[in-house]
Parts: structure tokens; C-alpha cells; sequence
């Protein structure tokens, strides 16, 4: 009787140690697993372009955002930029025009989106082309990361304008701006105060609005949705600003399709 009870105790045991080590064995795997799968989403993370699968389905990434979300938020700041640049023009002449475009959107500001997502990434962890510049994030990485965005958005804009303007002004003859009304004007393409308005104003908006609105449409929009957009307004908008651009290097200038004087 003691020596049955003994053979089921030491089955039992040998029981006890299979699945225990049955599910250490399973630990691991599911922790190798694991780690390969965080392994891969730091290794696209890095890619300025990567496909990943999601659902079953190939995505086409730029540093770990899907590429029509990307675009999706672009669109916006494109039509953000039309809004910004008639305000202005509201407020300094009391005119609101077509700003040379049939469609209320401003390719160029869509760009902004593009270059902030590859070349800062986060403002409070500065990241250079999927790099982080920072090894750890301390109190004093994040007051310089701002710092360096900030001064990023100021020189880009001042470096920007001065380099489109010269270029049109050179190969077509044409001025698209001038600054020299204004106080603190570099040249008639650059001035300070434009610098550091729309620095400090593009350095607003991807510090308060920008990651959580990227966030909202990453988790609201469907892919398929977001993709439709893109081929049909998004291509639109391009197309919009390359018949500018045509009329600018044919004619000299591009049509102005409508404008309104409240003055």
C-alpha cells in the first residue's frame, strides 16, 4: 500500500516537472517570439520606406507610419496652409484670393508633414532619419530636443523661401513674394519675422496637435479609406499645383481664379 502510494506520488511529480518544464519551454519560445517580433518593428521603424504586413496585407511604411496616413495628415496641412495665407493677406490687405490654385490647398505645406516625420520624428526625442539622437530620455534631452526642432523650423523656413524664391526669380523671371515692405527683410525672399512666424507657428502645431491627430487617424480611418483619398484628392492636389506651375513657367505668372476685397 506505502509503496503504491509512493509510485503515484513520484508519478505525479514526474508529471509535474514535464509540464513545468513543458511550459518553460513555451515561455521561451513565446519570449523569442516575442523579441523577434519587436526586433522587426524597430528594424522598419528605421526604413525611410519599408513594406510591413498588417492583416494579411502589405503596407507600405516611412518610419514605422503608414505612408497614406502620412499623406492623410499632409492633405490637411495643406489646406491649413491656404487658411493661414489668406488670413494673413485678410488681416494686412483685406483680401481673400484663390492663392493661384482652383483647389483650397497649398501643396507645399504638405511637404512640411513629410520632412518633420523624417528628419525630427518626435520633438521630445529627437530622432534624424529613424536615429535617435538622444541614448535616454532625460529631462534635459527633451528640452533640448525642442530647442533644436524649434531652431530646425526657423532656419528650414528661412532657408526654404530664400532658395524658391531665388530660383523662380532666376530661371523664370518671376517674383513669387517680397519681404522688403517688411522690417528685418534679408532679401526681398527672406526676411526674419516670416521666419519665425511660421516657425514658431509650424513648431505649435507638431508640439499640440500634430501626434495626437496622427494617432486619432491611425486608429479611426480605415487603411482602405485613407488610400482612396489619396489617389483621388490627394492626386488632385498635385495635379492642381503642377498646372500652377506650368502657367507660371509659360506665362509668367499664374491666374489669379478669384478674389474678394472686404476694404
Amino acid at each position: 500500500m506505502r509503496r503504491h502510494k509512493r509510485d503515484a506520488h513520484a508519478s505525479k511529480k514526474m508529471e509535474t516537472e514535464a509540464d513545468t518544464g513543458t511550459g518553460k519551454e513555451m515561455n521561451t519560445a513565446g519570449m523569442g517570439a516575442l523579441q523577434t517580433i519587436i526586433a522587426e518593428d524597430n528594424e522598419y521603424r528605421k526604413k525611410l520606406f519599408a513594406l510591413h504586413d498588417v492583416d494579411g496585407r502589405r503596407r507600405l511604411f516611412m518610419y514605422g507610419v503608414e505612408f497614406v496616413f502620412l499623406y492623410i495628415i499632409g492633405i490637411c496641412m495643406a489646406f491649413l496652409g491656404w487658411v493661414v495665407e489668406n488670413a494673413a493677406k485678410m488681416i494686412t490687405q483685406g483680401i481673400i484670393d484663390s492663392r493661384y490654385h482652383i483647389l483650397p490647398f497649398i501643396s507645399p505645406y504638405a511637404l512640411i508633414v513629410f520632412a518633420f516625420h523624417v528628419v525630427v520624428g518626435d520633438i521630445d526625442n529627437f530622432t534624424f532619419f529613424g536615429h535617435k539622437v538622444f541614448k535616454s530620455r532625460t529631462v534635459k534631452s527633451i528640452i533640448l530636443s525642442n530647442v533644436i526642432t524649434l531652431a530646425l523650423f526657423c532656419s528650414l523656413t528661412f532657408l526654404g523661401e530664400l532658395a524658391v524664391g531665388n530660383l523662380w526669380d532666376k530661371c523664370f523671371g518671376v517674383q513669387l513674394w517680397n519681404y522688403t515692405g517688411q522690417p528685418m527683410h534679408v532679401t526681398q525672399y527672406a526676411g526674419l519675422i516670416p521666419a519665425l512666424g511660421y516657425g514658431v507657428g509650424c513648431y505649435l502645431l507638431f508640439r499640440l496637435v500634430y501626434t495626437p491627430v496622427l494617432g486619432l487617424v491611425r486608429r479611426k480611418m480605415k487603411y482602405r479609406v485613407a488610400r482612396i483619398i489619396c489617389l483621388t484628392l490627394g492626386i488632385a492636389i498635385v495635379l492642381d499645383t503642377l498646372r500652377m506651375m506650368v502657367c507660371i513657367m509659360a506665362f509668367g505668372e499664374a491666374p489669379m481664379l478669384w478674389s474678394v476685397c472686404f476694404r
